[in-house]
């Protein structure tokens, strides 16, 4: 079945044809055995990349060309893959299965989380981040205090908290909530010192502690307006990774 993939592949690029191409793709990729796609079949779809024009359609193509046994991670597919995300060629579930793919061949978790904050759209990043589900991402500075904020605050974080660990050791917000310890401007003095946060955004998370600790069911509304203070607009991996002067 795969060889008569690859032969209506190459048809369908040398006519041109990417309706035909996209076609038998998504095909190979989702109806056959992968660990087939080896030697000159895999050497052939590499070699199409750059003939490729419709990014959708390279897209595709390096989602399948990374399930391959034959592929050995490396900065470029994933560069350009990144690149792709970043314009909106593909959707979030296909993303995240190609970025486990990519980790699979050898890429850390740490390089996906660090191409994803520094090149997407936060929000569309942090539903990859979400949906790939993965535990440990790294050495992230200030993740393990603003990794449980997001997941209290963040409607999208906690929708998804129980199939995900964005939160960096949270596996549900509950956990987050009980673990929360910045309730008192006392207990932000150490890491206000050791600068992992800076006084206004301790203050945030005094205000947030308060409100657990009260019992309060934080409304959407709240929750929005406890975000916008922390974060003030900015880019919430900016603020992970910028440590406090």
């Amino acid at each position: 079945m795969v060889k008569k993939i690859m032969e209506l592949i190459t048809n369908a690029s040398i006519d041109g044809d990417d309706g035909i191409l996209v076609a038998a793709l998504k095909l190979l990729k989702n109806q056959c055995n992968l660990e087939e796609l080896e030697g000159d079949y895999y050497i052939q779809l590499v070699n199409m990349i750059s003939l490729v024009k419709v990014e959708s359609t390279k897209a595709l193509l390096i989602e399948t060309i990374v399930e391959s046994s034959d592929y050995v991670s490396g900065n470029e597919f994933l560069d350009e893959y990144v690149r792709l995300l970043s314009r909106g060629a593909t959707n979030v579930e296909e993303a995240a299965r190609c970025l486990g793919a990519f980790t699979a061949a050898g890429s850390t978790n740490n390089e996906i989380f660090l191409q994803l904050a520094e090149n997407l759209d936060h929000e569309f990043a942090i539903e990859i981040l979400v949906s790939m589900g993965r535990s440990k991402w790294g050495d992230v500075p200030r993740s393990a205090v603003i990794g449980a904020f997001l997941l209290i605050v963040h409607p999208l974080c906690s929708e998804y908290a129980h199939i995900s660990s964005l939160s960096f050791g949270y596996p549900f917000t509950e956990s987050a909530v009980n673990d929360w310890a910045w309730v008192t401007p006392k207990n932000t003095e150490k890491i206000v010192a050791k600068k992992i946060v800076t006084p206004k955004e301790a203050d945030v998370l005094v205000k947030l502690g308060g409100l657990l600790r009260s019992n309060v069911n934080l409304s959407l509304r709240e929750t929005k307006k406890l975000y916008a203070e922390f974060f003030e607009d900015k880019n919430p991996f900016d603020v992970i990774y910028t440590l406090p002067e």
